[in-house]
């Protein structure tokens, strides 16, 4: 086993393709992990460039991950990793190659407790994904190393499981009422149609109609659309090319007599649908566009990609996803402590949480 650490900016291009082609192989994918997200999060968005950890058994790459130095807070007194993050990061975690996890885990908690370029006693998770089989095997190697997880948020995300029955039925029934009467409503002002784009049809022309309607309404007011800054612009066109040169960028709209009032940002790997952004035009505000052009996509995806698993919303708990999605997915923050004296310091922590969330809210 062989584990590299090294700036983000040191990898070649051979290094990142085979880092991409783990992204799209892994049956628990994370387009937030993939170099396709971090190369451009890491350009044009604040914040430290990260280093990229990578696990090779010879010339394999078994699994690659992106993490940060923090300092002692109040929330883990301690020195460690942090799993990269950026503004527009719903999730974090790592890629790893399927039936690796546990060979995966236990290479990077010691390598990053002995062998990463300053030792660190803790590792941090901002929304880690709970369901899948690495952030059990991490539990399990932080606890070899008289470690364990601290955890200190947690909520349910929602998800569509797209094998659990059909789309319609799993809809609440006064929901999806609600919706067939907006639709019916918005089919008297002139056609409706919903368009689904993928490959080379998710070219620059549905990059900048959804950032012209991501911009629309409320964002726009507060300054937080992705238009409102010319740098997170670049990033979200930056991205959607390098997921688009991979096949994996897919928007979809709601279109009224051709134009398009409603667009969704969306990233397919393997077999999971993420959602990213969502933008829709306040002026046809009292059909919800964005509700129905998500429940539009929803009831397409059957047909588009009949061996799709599951829908991932990227959202919180609350909100019209958490109304049109029936399915959840436990979601958490912490971070795993690496040895027994900082397992007992990140234990202790407890007691001052409560200033440390007051503080962090102010």
């Amino acid at each position: 086993m062989i584990v590299r650490w090294g700036p983000l900016g040191t990898l070649g291009a051979e290094e990142l393709a085979q880092w991409s082609a783990l992204g799209r192989g892994t049956s628990w994918s994370n387009p937030f992990a993939m170099p396709e997200f971090v190369l451009p999060a890491a350009r044009w968005l604040e914040g430290p460039e990260p280093a990229v950890v990578r696990v090779l058994r010879g010339n394999a790459l078994l699994g690659v991950g992106c993490f940060v130095d923090q300092g002692p807070d109040l929330f883990a007194p301690l020195r460690r990793l942090g799993s990269f993050r950026s503004l527009h990061s719903y999730r974090c975690g790592l890629l790893v190659r399927d039936g690796e996890d546990d060979v995966v885990a236990r290479a990077l908690l010691q390598s990053a407790r002995t062998a990463a370029p300053r030792r660190r006693h803790g590792l941090s998770f901002e929304r880690l994904a709970l369901g899948d089989p690495l952030s059990r095997e991490l539990e399990r190697s932080a606890a070899r190393l008289g470690g364990s997880w601290h955890e200190r948020a947690r909520f349910e995300r929602p998800v569509l499981r797209l094998d659990a029955g059909p789309v319609e039925a799993r809809v609440p029934a006064a929901v999806r009422k609600d919706l067939e009467r907006r639709l019916r409503r918005l089919r008297e002002q002139g056609a409706v149609e919903f368009r689904l784009l993928h490959g080379n049809d998710a070219g620059e022309a549905a990059v900048e109609r959804h950032l012209r309607l991501e911009h629309q309404g409320w964002k726009r007011e507060a300054g937080t659309s992705l238009l409102a800054c010319e740098r997170q612009a670049a990033f979200f066109r930056d991205m959607c090319a390098r997921f688009r040169a991979v096949g994996a960028m897919v928007f979809g709209e709601l279109v009224l007599d051709g134009q398009a009032i409603a667009s969704t940002s969306n990233i397919l790997l393997g077999d999971t649908l993420h959602a990213f952004k969502s933008g829709w035009d306040p002026a046809f505000k009292r059909y919800s566009p964005g509700r129905l052009n998500e429940w539009m996509l929803m009831r397409a995806l059957p047909d588009a990609w009949p061996g799709l698993r599951c829908f991932d919303s990227m959202s919180g708990e609350g909100g019209y996803m958490a109304e049109l999605l029936p399915d959840r997915e436990p979601v958490a923050s912490g971070a795993f402590s690496l040895s027994r004296p900082a397992r007992f310091a990140l234990h202790a922590a407890r007691a001052w949480r409560p200033l440390a969330w007051r503080l962090s809210s102010d």
